[in-house]
């Protein structure tokens, strides 16, 4: 039996991993059985974890799904993110090219002092220094894995790589998952909460598209959020999304980037909540 290797870093939703910020997260396996294994590795800025699929074909490598090995592992990607309230897996690695600065030469102070009978000379010199400081985030959690197993079965039963003869409604499942992808292979995280957010929308708006008060009882009736949670998360989206009006739209987009780790979490249960009610 083959066995496929998947690398994924692991993005922290409320806190995303910058150079100077860097994110380690130990992961366990609960309910394990002899198909999974994880390696959690170094890796910066972000963690990498090392996932040994010793039976691909529960996740679809193989007949009969015959899923190549990329499409194995960006369904192992969204399964993972979606089996954990707070971290999306990725095969990226963000990585910022930092500025440097090459000191010109500054001269030597020499200071002659005279006094009675003597003449001392002083020399002074001037350094220069530039230092980096990062620091470690780190955090623990455990991956159920019949958790991950049921959700890699229903995102494999609705064929999420096949769009031939799909209705509007499946069809826009299928873009909600792919931008769910996107989220996960952004860096930063204002562009992270669009794709999240975007998700989320034409989830629960599959069926038929609903807006403002009757997008959040809908949202809030599919993911168990308050409509008031619903509201706060659209609110923003919209203030990120479209030029800003009068001075209490700016209010609103400062409010939510200062929030923004909180609103990010919140956002993230309810894109997996109205995906996984679709599939």
């Amino acid at each position: 039996m083959d066995t496929l290797f998947i690398e994924l870093s692991a993005a922290l939703i409320d806190n995303p991993a910058t150079p100077d910020h860097r994110t380690k997260v130990e992961i366990t396996l609960e309910n394990a059985s002899d198909n999974l294994e994880i390696e959690n590795q170094e890796g910066s800025p972000r963690s990498v974890h090392k996932f040994t699929l010793k039976d691909p074909s529960l996740f679809g490598y193989g007949s009969p799904q015959n899923l190549s090995v990329d499409d194995v592992a960006f369904l192992f990607a969204i399964s993972c993110s979606l089996a954990n309230p707070r971290i999306l897996f990725s095969p990226l690695q963000p990585n910022l090219l930092a500025p440097s600065i090459e000191f010109e030469e500054i001269p030597t102070k020499v200071e002659m002092i005279e006094k009675p009978g003597e003449l001392n000379i002083a020399v002074t010199d001037v350094i220069r220094t530039t230092e980096h400081v990062s620091t470690v985030l780190g955090t623990k959690f455990s991956l159920d894995e019949i958790t991950l197993l049921n959700i890699v079965d229903k995102l494999l039963a609705y064929r999420i790589f096949d769009i031939a003869n799909r209705n509007l409604l499946e069809l826009n499942v299928l873009d909600a998952i792919n931008r769910y992808r996107d989220a996960l292979m952004t860096a930063e995280g204002v562009s992270c909460y669009c794709f999240l957010f975007n998700a989320f929308e034409k989830a629960i708006n599959a069926d038929i598209e609903r807006k403002d008060k009757d997008f959040d009882k809908a949202a809030s009736l599919a993911t168990g959020l308050l409509e008031t949670e619903i509201e706060e998360l659209r609110k923003f989206n919209n203030r990120i999304k479209h030029p800003l009006r009068n001075y209490a739209d700016f209010a609103t987009l400062q409010a939510g980037e200062s929030r923004l780790a909180e609103l990010s979490r919140n956002l993230k249960k309810a894109a997996d909540s109205a995906i996984l009610s679709r599939v």
